[in-house]
């Protein structure tokens, strides 16, 4: 109306700039807020999309005994995964492992070479035979309809990990690529933490 158009006129420049950027600001927290809802969304649709993953690699076995090698999976969804049938497998063929049971949700499986008392303090998910070249590994992870879900490309030398000290090789993030250096770190302590949180977290 053009009572209202008079008193929008009458109003001081200050009281209008100081609307307009009460506005800005608002507008601004709400696409800062957009864009941590779709990072977020993002990042649970890529852990689900790539959802079990190799985890840790005792690659160099453990302080009694260099044969006493290990490796363990991780789930990066929120449900329990069958894993009958799937398969393990080095790019030379050892080991191959055809695996059984299930990963709980957002938990742990763990493998161990030979027998069970490759950790005398863990429990074991499965046992395996056939021994990791210290000089690295391609290693394979296939499900059950052999989709290739995650592989760790370490043909010409192990990302990580350390023999002498028997420090473990395990995995910083569970949505990064496998075959990626970056991906990777050496435990903090010999042996690694088995079946339990990696000390740079997944």
């Amino acid at each position: 109306s053009r009572k209202n158009q008079e008193m929008e006129r009458k109003l001081p420049r200050h009281f209008l700039l100081s609307k307009f950027y009460q506005m800005m600001k608002n507008l601004s927290s709400l696409i800062a807020a957009a864009v941590f809802l779709l990072l977020s969304l993002s990042l649970s649709v890529r852990a689900a999309e790539i959802g079990v993953v190799i985890n840790e690699i005792a690659w160099m076995g453990t302080a009694n005994s260099a044969n006493d090698e290990w490796i363990e999976l991780y789930n990066n969804t929120g449900a329990l995964i069958n894993l009958n049938d799937w398969i393990l497998k080095a790019g030379d063929g050892t080991p191959e492992i055809k695996l059984i049971g299930a990963i709980p949700a957002n938990g742990l499986y763990l493998l161990e070479r030979t027998d069970d008392n490759t950790l005398p303090n863990v429990s074991a998910d499965q046992i395996y035979t056939g021994a990791l070249n210290n000089n690295g590994e391609k290693l394979e992870l296939y499900d059950n309809s052999r989709n290739l879900t995650d592989s760790v490309d370490c043909g010409n030398g192990w990302f990580a990990g350390e023999n002498s000290a028997k420090q473990t090789m395990e995995r910083k993030s569970g949505i990064e690529p496998g075959s990626d250096p970056a991906t990777w770190t050496t435990s903090q302590n010999p042996g690694g933490p088995p079946k339990s949180q990696n000390g740079a977290s997944v």
